[in-house]
């Protein structure tokens, strides 16, 4: 009986240290347990009305609309869509700090926006996908803003969005995985070992070159130092031909913004990377008449000028991974730009 007893101690101050966890996690990083999307136009949604708390990059709390996205309420039949990766769904920064909220304001009546940015949908997963969005619709979006922090296009990512077969992210919201994920601490944990935690044990090598700088799991930003391959002209050209026959086909108009990280010297200045793939990416933009932003001088002009940078936080690092709210100020501010001059030069709204 004593042996019982023991256990029982043991097993009962586990559990209740487990449910004491659980609780401060839920006010420091509250994460729900994705679900898959049945409308198709993304991998997973987060549950209809869910609450979301991050403290750990950024201070914020929100909850998900009723279809699992980022916004205070579902727009249906939206005149501009926002879509992206993690730095879209924007659970970093609070709701009426996200671009796609800010940019609803500056419209005011005028146009409705809504957001359906999804962490780990990189670029190309979200062109894969870009058809299924538009189909959601009686009324074909004037405008889809598409947000991407890579600009360099290889054939492989090119073949895998004309075959629609990128890495799909499966959900495991039932069962005895689903039932663990709910509980904060279980949830916490799974993630520390998936995110390098097990390598302190291990003498095994991670893989942690995802199909971009986004891990899908954690949603933190990884920086690759590969040295960056010549361009791959053909790649290009098929990319933005595609995304080109959805604007025929649909009539909607593609903008596609790209925010660069930036690197903070040790003499106050900033540094970000001008690369060949992406002045290949504006080329081809361009030539296929797809409308393209490049955040960089923006971004510099911000730095200089009133002393911010677009990414980081206290909580976290400064001028390293998700956008802040300068960044999403920014680029708001450089969307309505841009919309209201496709506007005046009738691209839109005909």
């Amino acid at each position: 009986m004593k042996v019982v007893r023991k256990i029982l101690k043991v097993v009962s101050a586990g559990l209740l240290s487990v449910v004491i966890l659980s609780l401060l996690l839920c006010t420091y990083k509250l994460t729900p347990v994705h679900i898959e999307n049945r409308e198709g136009n993304t991998d997973y949604v987060w549950p209809p009305n869910s609450v979301w708390v991050n403290m750990d990059e950024g201070i914020s709390w929100g909850k998900y609309d009723s279809k699992g996205f980022n916004n205070k309420e579902v727009i249906y039949n939206p005149d501009i869509i926002i879509l992206g990766s993690s730095h879209m769904e924007a659970v970093n920064v609070f709701q009426n700090q996200t671009v796609s909220y800010l940019l609803g304001q500056k419209f005011g009546n005028k146009y409705t926006v809504y957001n359906m940015g999804i962490s780990g949908h990189h670029f190309f997963k979200v062109c894969q996908y870009l058809p299924n969005t538009i189909e959601l619709y009686e009324k074909t979006p004037k405008v889809i803003a598409i947000e991407t922090n890579n600009v360099s296009i290889a054939q492989e990512d090119v073949n895998r969005v004309l075959d629609r077969t990128i890495d799909y992210t499966p959900s495991h919201s039932t069962g005895v995985i689903g039932a663990l994920q709910k509980v904060p601490f279980f949830r916490r944990v799974y993630r520390q070992l998936e995110s390098g935690l097990i390598d302190l044990f291990t003498s095994g090598q991670r893989d942690d070159t995802p199909d971009s700088n986004v891990d899908k799991n954690e949603t933190r930003i990884i920086h690759s130092d590969v040295a960056e391959e010549a361009v791959d002209e053909n790649a290009y050209t098929q990319l933005f031909q595609y995304l080109s026959n959805i604007e025929k086909n649909s009539g909607t108009q593609i903008i596609v913004f790209y925010h660069p990280a930036e690197k903070l010297n040790k003499d106050g200045s900033i540094e970000f990377k001008r690369s060949v793939s992406l002045s290949a990416f504006e080329k081809y933009s361009m030539l296929f008449g797809i409308d393209f932003i490049d955040m960089t001088e923006t971004f510099e002009a911000m730095y200089y000028e009133e002393h911010l940078v677009p990414h980081g936080f206290i909580t976290g690092e400064i001028g390293f991974g998700h956008l802040n709210v300068y960044g999403h100020a920014a680029i708001a501010n450089s969307l309505y730009d841009k919309i209201i001059k496709l506007e005046k030069t009738e691209q839109i709204c005909k």
